[in-house]
């Protein structure tokens, strides 16, 4: 199903991730989150008994699944929103099990669509309420709340999510690409000392990373710029 593709990045800011790596980046968000899911469906399901019995915990974990399903295959008007008859979406598993782990995991869920679904506000209040301390989707997430300033272009936001998440997630893996993100957003705001200072990070902190490989074409620009 194509998605709304109709948002026009900006000069510069538009420029933070290519295609591709928003591809990958998307994808690596949902492949934690519904490892996650999995783990609330299978394993999690003892942790309900802190919030409600273990009847009503089997009911939650089994909602969100059928909504997280919708969300695998990118439907997502349809897992926000369900069938309106036997599958409850994503909407109405938040409110219905408010305080639950399913809740807490579809408040990343319907995040994440409204994000593809181009309402970034929306996106932006379920992002934040969801919480996690797995060191891969936590950070992911934060990151795309960054995402979303960015596309709200209320970029003094989106940089400090985007350091929040850098520093949050402390690995090869997610930390540069936030870093090249707040960059380019420094870049945007013309505070290029500070757009450089990221880049350095990862050219000397995370050179083993891919995006080490490139850095170096955004440190002489900027400093052609003014950075020093």
């Amino acid at each position: 199903m194509a998605k709304k593709e109709n948002q026009q990045p900006d000069n510069h800011v538009g420029e933070v991730v290519s295609r591709s790596e928003q591809f990958i980046e998307k994808n690596m968000t949902k492949i934690g989150l519904v490892i996650l899911g999995v783990f609330i469906i299978v394993a999690g399901i003892f942790a309900y008994k802190r919030f409600v019995s273990e009847p009503k915990a089997r009911e939650a974990a089994a909602k969100v699944y059928l909504a997280e399903d919708k969300f695998i295959q990118e439907l997502d008007s349809a897992a926000l929103n369900g069938n309106g008859a036997n599958e409850m979406g994503l909407l109405a598993v938040i409110k219905k099990y408010s305080g639950s782990d399913a809740s807490n995991l579809a408040k990343a869920y319907a995040g994440i669509c409204y994000y593809n679904l181009g309402e970034y506000q929306k996106a932006i209040d379920h992002l934040k309420g969801f919480s996690s301390k797995e060191n891969m989707v936590a950070p992911s997430i934060t990151r795309l709340i960054g995402d979303c300033y960015v596309q709200l272009k209320k970029y003094e936001e989106a940089v400090g999510y985007f350091e929040k998440a850098a520093a949050a997630a402390s690995n090869d893996a997610i930390t540069p690409g936030c870093l090249i993100k707040a960059g380019r957003v420094y870049e945007e705001l013309k505070q290029y000392d500070k757009a450089l200072a990221a880049y350095k990070q990862v050219k000397e902190k995370y050179y083993t990373s891919m995006e080490a490989n490139t850095v170096e074409a955004d440190i002489i620009r900027v400093k052609s710029k003014g950075a020093k």
